[in-house]
């Protein structure tokens, strides 16, 4: 073989490590999760001020599927839960402006006396899997609600009581 061949084979190895070095790092489901880390006080507080909202209207031990928020990707202007006082709708603003409008519903339900607050980005698919970055006690709650779904998902914990949910 040639010498010039076997710089031709090797720039072209070259070529498919660095392509494929950057389709894992694109598609790597830790990275979608950097928000959380960034702006851990914001998911904190709209943890805080829901939970005070639904004590306030709604006292059973189950709730199922109560939309806080829900922008669904469209022009409308976002829509919030009635009872979602001004510093709650400010705080998911934030969420939503910093995700790049990724974040497409906050939910929250209770089952059995335990919270389960739900932030769901990217539903359309633009942009990968859609994924959930999700608040509850118990993380055997959490897996259950997901196995309830018809979907394949993977569950990273980010930190105590946060998961990170990427949908396959």
């Amino acid at each position: 073989m040639g010498r010039g061949i076997k710089v031709w084979i090797g720039l072209a190895a070259t070529l498919l490590l660095v392509a494929a070095g950057i389709i894992i790092g694109n598609n790597n489901s830790k990275a979608k999760y950097d928000i959380f880390q960034e702006q851990r006080g914001l998911f904190e507080a709209v943890k805080e001020e829901t939970g005070l909202l639904m004590k306030s209207i709604d006292d059973r031990s189950n709730v199922r599927n109560t939309f806080i928020y829900s922008s669904n990707g469209n022009t409308a202007a976002h829509q919030f839960h009635e009872g979602a006082n001004a510093d709650l709708q400010d705080k998911v603003r934030q969420i939503a402006a910093v995700s790049g409008d990724e974040l497409n519903f906050v939910r929250y339900s209770r089952q059995d006396g335990e919270d389960l607050l739900r932030f769901v980005f990217n539903w359309e698919r633009e942009r990968g899997n859609t994924y959930h970055i999700v608040y509850c006690e118990s993380q055997s709650m959490v897996e259950r609600a997901y196995e309830e779904e018809p979907v394949q998902y993977k569950l990273a914990k980010l930190a105590d009581g946060w998961y990170g949910i990427e949908i396959q």
